[in-house]
């Protein structure tokens, strides 16, 4: 055991130098740690030419949707502020009577927005009950003008409202509003073209004589398809108009008993 151990520890430094090359070979070829390896991201694949299209598509079509949706929210918001206007025309009437002895008062069939103190309108009869009590030469009623017109009319002094002068006094339901037969005229009339003045009756009367007052117009939203100027004469103030209906396919009316509805090219009810 003695020739042993000093067999060992004589050739212990050899030993060593023979392995060193192989434990340097091992480490070489341990896998070597990449820093940048786990910061490495998948590379993100571009949109295609179609996939392009298809998304530009969808928003040309929703831009439209939103657009044609504006425009119906602004056409009803138009509608019913010449509606709530008209209610305030009648509301302006019934307090003129109250304050002339019940007597309807002389106007024009057109009537128009701006105030003029010499003419013979419904609009110069009913100023003081809408706005202030002397109201100058010019003043603008939001109330004699349809909303709708507002900017896209050729004259917004034009008369956009239509008084209804000819009223049915039968007493069938079912007669022509835009031709009453049996008719009378409540409103008076300013004289013109050698006819003379004509007097407007009391409004009690006027509402007695009628049918029924929730069916018969008192006021329409003028315009050039109007059936009152089919096959007669065509006033000259008829250039200040626009085209078509008021609103589109159809024109509000206010009847005696202060209510407004729409009403198709033919003054019936839509």
């Amino acid at each position: 055991m003695g020739g042993g151990s000093i067999f060992v520890g004589a050739d212990l430094p050899n030993m060593a130098s023979s392995l060193q090359p192989v434990l340097l070979i091992r480490r070489t070829h341990r896998p070597m740690h990449n820093p940048t390896h786990a910061t490495q991201r998948p590379k993100r694949r571009a949109f295609t030419l179609v996939e392009l299209l298809v998304t530009v598509a969808i928003v040309i079509v929703l831009a439209a949707l939103s657009f044609l949706g504006l425009r119906v929210v602004k056409a009803h918001a138009t509608a019913a502020i010449d509606a709530n206007d008209m209610r305030a025309i009648s509301s302006a009437l019934v307090m003129y009577c109250s304050d002339n002895n019940d007597q309807l008062p002389v106007t024009w069939a057109g009537v128009g927005p701006v105030y003029r103190g010499s003419s013979k309108s419904l609009l110069t009869a009913l100023a003081p009950y809408l706005g202030p009590d002397d109201p100058e030469d010019g003043t603008f009623f939001d109330e004699f003008a349809a909303a709708s017109w507002q900017g896209a009319t050729r004259d917004e002094t034009g008369p956009s409202l239509l008084v209804m002068h000819n009223v049915y006094s039968g007493d069938r339901a079912d007669f022509n509003p835009a031709k009453p037969s049996p008719k009378f005229t409540p409103f008076g009339y300013p004289k013109f073209n050698g006819r003379a003045r004509r007097e407007g009756m009391t409004f009690t009367s006027a509402i007695a004589q009628m049918f029924d007052p929730a069916q018969c117009l008192m006021l329409t939203e003028n315009d050039t398809l109007h059936p009152s100027y089919r096959g007669g004469s065509i006033p000259g103030w008829m250039h200040k108009l626009p085209e078509g209906m008021a609103h589109g396919d159809y024109r509000l009316g206010l009847y005696w008993d202060g209510h407004v509805e729409k009403l198709d090219i033919d003054l019936n009810r839509k």
